[in-house]
């Protein structure tokens, strides 16, 4: 699994955000850590489709990239596009079924659908990995890549 890349901290008085340091850190380096939490910077700032551009860099250079595929459904479903979304969460249980945070975010999804039914399943699979699980819900928002 890559390391995750930390671009330097901007100083006092430096004008760059966060974007825009994971934007130079990705100059230097091709992590697909780099592309993740890019992503979740600009998620940070409500630029969601800036953020999915992101998430799919990272999956372009890591497709196996659980954080980038949960990611990406949480931007999906920001941007009015649950079925995508599931799609997304899919793929990120289909790499990692121990991801508590996909399937968190899997629960969301299917209760945005209206499959109230289905999002209690999920969230139970969540809650058996952890008891905690349930309270990621009200929060649920992209992750960094550790």
């Amino acid at each position: 699994m890559p390391r995750l890349t930390t671009p330097e901290t901007p100083r006092k008085g430096d004008k760059r955000d966060a974007s825009r340091a994971y934007t130079d850190a990705i100059v230097e380096t091709l992590d697909p850590a780099a592309h993740n939490n890019r992503g979740v910077a600009l998620e940070r700032q409500g630029r969601y489709e800036e953020a999915l551009t992101a998430f799919s860099a990272a999956l372009l250079s890591d497709n196996e990239d659980v954080y980038a595929w949960n990611n990406r459904a949480v931007i999906l479903t920001r941007l009015g596009r649950p079925q995508e979304a599931v799609l997304a969460c899919r793929q990120a249980l289909a790499i990692d079924r121990s991801c508590i945070f996909a399937w968190v975010t899997y629960g969301m999804v299917l209760g945005r659908l209206g499959n109230y039914q289905g999002a209690e399943r999920v969230l139970a699979v969540a809650e058996d990995l952890d008891p905690q699980a349930r309270a990621l819900y009200p929060g649920n928002s992209t992750m960094t890549r550790a």
